[in-house]
């Protein structure tokens, strides 16, 4: 039976598959007990694909900041004389970056539609069930939301990563370089050799 409001029994019938009857007490907090454990996964998720995109972010900005010196690419190709074709190039590197964060995305949405439609079986219980585990989760890893979601806006808002081996390499009066990128520096010096 289709409940249009809010309903407090325990026996739900058939939930997502035909087969899976909740049909009693035992069965019913079974279930709330795996949807609390799915909200607090699904609010995981949420915080490992910030991640996921703060480095993506970070590694297009690495790519993108001044050319390596000519050591640097002789150290970096030292290490790949051995390896075959597909030894982790940057367009390799480039494809599993873009492919974990789309691996991560699909099951975020999964995982948060699934809950949608428990919901909206409109049962109090697996409502309550799917909200307090939000907010369990949201307890559990919400101060690490805040964190990487600034570290992701601060990845995505920097044009370039200044090292003080950049500002050796480009003179200070081609004004390529801009102000607050080599205050930034000259503000930090790096650490004595």
């Amino acid at each position: 039976m289709m409940h249009m409001s809010f309903w407090w029994g325990s026996d739900v019938g058939d939930v997502f598959f035909s087969g899976l009857t909740v049909n009693g007490p035992g069965p019913m907090v079974a279930l709330c007990l795996t949807l609390g454990a799915l909200s607090v996964a699904y609010e995981a998720f949420k915080i490992h694909g910030a991640k996921v995109r703060a480095r993506t972010a970070r590694e297009r900005v690495r790519a993108a900041s001044c050319p390596p010196s000519e050591s640097a690419t002789l150290l970096s190709l030292e290490g790949s004389v051995g390896q075959g074709p597909l030894s982790g190039g940057p367009l390799t590197r480039r494809i599993g970056m873009l492919l974990s964060e789309a691996i991560v995305f699909l099951f975020h949405s999964m995982l948060g539609y699934a809950l949608m439609l428990t919901v909206m079986i409109y049962n109090g219980y697996l409502f309550v069930a799917v909200v307090g585990g939000m907010g369990l989760g949201y307890f559990l890893f919400g101060h690490l939301s805040m964190k990487v979601n600034m570290e992701n806006f601060q990845a995505q808002r920097t044009k370039m990563i200044c090292t003080t081996r950049c500002l050796q390499q480009v003179p200070s009066s081609s004004g390529i370089l801009n102000r607050r990128c080599i205050s930034k520096v000259l503000n930090n010096p790096p650490a004595e050799p």
